[in-house]
């Protein structure tokens, strides 16, 4: 579920690292969604 957002937020450049870390610590996402998230560019603005 959160998962399309955090991923959305991250490509669009609205969120830190630190922020979809904190994400897979509250147990929103898993480590695995986490590493995709991280591994996927971020437009360029």
């Amino acid at each position: 579920m959160y998962y399309n957002f955090i991923l959305s937020m991250w490509v669009m450049g609205r969120c830190t690292e630190d922020f979809v870390r904190g994400q897979q610590e509250k147990g929103r996402i898993t480590e695995i969604e986490m590493n995709v998230i991280l591994a996927t560019p971020q437009i360029q603005q």
